[in-house]
């Protein structure tokens, strides 16, 4: 579940009117926020999935009005009672929940929130049943303390915030350091990279120790300054930059030509040193497009040097072998390769220069698969023994049996 920007700002709220908000999200909800699995045993998605259920109200509204008509100053002996006289008074109220003890989850949801207390209503509770947030809200702050503003900033390069830390104060803490604890008193440490984190996120040096001078019990330590400092004194002293590739040359005046160069925009040409340009377009798209221009440049390999382009005449490739019974046998069968040992065809460099030199073919879709039936029984029967074999080489396979020609793989 993605939260909306309200959740932002009932984050930057103290921890009272948070739980102002959470009791009354709660009294209203129309299902069981704490229920895991459903009634076959499936665990189910935390909120998100669950059907609307109004018994679900009514079953929290019923216990809050039962616990209420409890006589003054007593509670039930055991808070699992409350079921039965929660039955009563909400006789329609179902959580749709097979328990053994009745409302058994409504009853533990109330009592971990501090509704209910020692079987009893509690201020809260009472407050929540009568529908009175401003008495709510005063309880909640009564009952709990405002967040930490402050922080303790040692000379171990540490951070110390005793009780719940503001969302301001966590928030700065956790761009800057990195947390280590958290509880009855939270730990942040600072250190190289938590403080170049920062930043590379667009803090200044500057803005990082006013903002924790700001925050801090006591003035800033001295190895904490000397951190910030030396951490900014290398931020940024090599920069990175996103090129798909890069033109240089000679001639300043031509290449700041380049970049002024209107019909070139689209390239995204940018000047880095006189000689040097980078381009947000591939070297193929950069090359056409300033060959287009009439300008002559030449393209390099990845080891620098001058790629050479030669045009290469389009050849087909090579084609299947017809299928058995469209000639004789042995009818216009050609001689092996010469593969004697010395000679250049035999040269696995020579023979790795071929296959790469050699296109790309798209293997034949099977028969099962969409493609033409099989041309022959032997096709068939290669093609249910060897299932890992593309269709292609299971024609050629079948062809040489068929024959009697010897094949290289």
């Amino acid at each position: 579940m993605t939260p909306t920007g309200t959740y932002d700002a009932w984050a930057e709220q103290e921890p009272p009117e948070q739980f102002a908000v959470l009791l009354q999200a709660w009294w209203n909800l129309a299902l069981t926020p704490t229920r895991a699995r459903d009634e076959d045993g499936k665990a189910l998605p935390a909120l998100g999935g669950a059907p609307s259920c109004n018994g679900c109200v009514q079953a929290r509204h019923g216990l809050l009005t039962a616990a209420a008509r409890l006589p003054a100053g007593h509670g039930a002996r055991v808070t699992a009672d409350l079921g039965p006289l929660l039955a009563w008074h909400r006789p329609f109220a179902d959580c749709s929940l097979r328990e053994d003890t009745p409302f058994a989850t409504v009853i533990r949801e109330a009592e971990l929130l501090g509704v209910l207390a020692r079987g009893a209503l509690s201020a809260l509770g009472i407050h929540l049943r009568t529908g009175d947030p401003e008495a709510l809200g005063v309880e909640c702050r009564r009952l709990l303390p405002s967040a930490t503003a402050t922080a303790r900033l040692g000379a171990d390069l540490t951070a110390v915030v005793t009780g719940t830390p503001s969302t301001r104060l966590a928030a700065l803490l956790d761009s800057v350091a990195d947390r280590e604890t958290s509880g009855t008193a939270s730990v942040w440490r600072f250190s190289a990279a938590s403080v170049r984190r920062a930043l590379d996120a667009g803090r200044t040096p500057e803005g990082i120790a006013a903002d924790l001078t700001a925050v801090a019990a006591g003035p800033l330590p001295q190895p904490l300054s000397y951190l910030i400092a030396d951490t900014a004194r290398g931020h940024g002293r090599v920069r990175i930059a996103p090129a798909a590739c890069v033109l240089h040359g000679d001639e300043p005046a031509l290449l700041a030509e380049l970049a002024a160069h209107r019909r070139l925009a689209k390239l995204g040409l940018r000047r880095l040193a006189p000689t040097v340009l980078i381009s947000r377009s591939p070297l193929d798209a950069t090359l056409a497009a300033l060959r287009a221009e009439g300008y002559a440049p030449v393209a390099e390999t990845d080891e620098g040097t001058v790629r050479i382009e030669k045009t290469r005449p389009r050849r087909a490739a090579a084609a299947v072998p017809a299928p058995r019974g469209s000639r004789a046998r042995g009818a216009g069968r050609t001689a092996a390769p010469n593969l004697a040992k010395g000679s250049d065809a035999f040269d696995p460099s020579a023979l790795a220069t071929r296959l790469l030199a050699a296109p790309a073919t798209i293997p034949d879709p099977a028969p099962f698969e969409g493609g033409a039936p099989f041309a022959t029984g032997t096709e068939e029967i290669v093609a249910g023994w060897a299932k890992q074999l593309p269709y292609t080489d299971v024609r050629r396979l079948a062809h040489a049996i068929d024959t009697g020609q010897a094949i290289t793989v």
